[in-house]
């Protein structure tokens, strides 16, 4: 259910970009034409203050001096919002608090980061849905080289003491982009993964460009957070921009998304060629 509740925004915002194509422009549409005309255009360091898509803000970051404090994501189908909240210890994210504005609630949750060496290493997550809570706990897991290779979430539902479901998303990464996501899902017994209840969807990132991602210049731990609700956006943890997602579910034919870009002259996407999903960013 929860999975579903944002589905109709992510096929939209996939859906409004045709085939790839590598395009740059001098002339930033969503730089220039905002404010009669009146917004500078940015030359030097930046961060991402929205994606729209016609007159739909769909995703908006709050910041102040490059640093996150909210997210809004919106469902394109509805008025339904997901207001994340974030809060810091030092300069680490520490709690991420994502609220829908559905009642009853169908998301609220509080997810709680630690980190080893200065890197993500375990979440918790506590969950109120209706009259029951849920409780996860995360594992990051590394290559040795250092790059995402795992994360593993065990669950406990309906306040349970025990693990009774298991999830695991791995990665697979090429030149610093996230090329596919294996998400398996099963149920624990005894506290141990049953692989006979199993289920993998697969998905898969394609045709990259050599531009810059715009979520690069948000907090990645954001979005590996954020990717455990959405997995379909654990791209957002790529250097470069995908040109085609492919979904990959067991009994269903595989299905295909061409996405492209128009570019500022920094390497920045600003636009899908037909100017209808726009990249909104502030100077730094």
């Amino acid at each position: 259910m929860i999975k579903k509740y944002f589905i109709s925004s992510l096929a939209l915002l996939a859906m409004s970009f045709s085939v790839s194509c590598d395009n740059t422009t001098e002339d930033p549409p969503n730089q220039n034409q905002n404010n009669s005309g009146s917004t500078a255009i940015i030359t030097g360091p930046r961060i991402l203050s929205k994606i729209t898509s016609g007159n739909v803000d769909q995703e908006e970051y709050i910041t102040n001096a490059g640093i996150l404090s909210q997210a809004f994501l919106r469902d394109a189908g509805s008025t339904n919002t997901i207001t994340a909240t974030v809060t810091y210890s030092g300069n680490k994210i520490s709690t991420i608090k994502y609220l829908d504005n559905v009642n009853p609630h169908v998301i609220n949750n509080v997810y709680t980061l630690s980190y080893t060496a200065g890197k993500l290493s375990e979440i918790s997550m506590d969950q109120a849905v209706l009259s029951t809570t849920n409780h996860s706990d995360f594992t990051v897991y590394y290559d040795a080289n250092g790059q995402l290779y795992r994360i593993v979430e065990k669950k406990k539902m309906g306040g349970s003491t025990s693990y009774t479901h298991y999830v695991e998303n791995k990665f697979t990464l090429a030149a610093g982009n996230v090329t596919k996501l294996d998400y398996t899902a099963m149920l624990m017994n005894a506290g141990n993964p049953d692989p006979s209840t199993s289920t993998t969807m697969s998905y898969a990132y394609d045709n990259y460009d050599n531009k810059i991602n715009p979520y690069t210049t948000l907090p990645k731990e954001y979005f590996m957070v954020t990717g455990t609700l959405f997995p379909i956006n654990f791209n957002a943890l790529s250097s470069n921009n995908t040109g085609k997602i492919t979904l990959l579910s067991p009994g269903a034919p595989q299905t295909s998304v061409p996405k492209s870009y128009l570019y500022d002259s920094q390497n920045y996407p600003i636009s899908d060629p037909g100017q209808i999903v726009k990249y909104v960013y502030k100077p730094l």
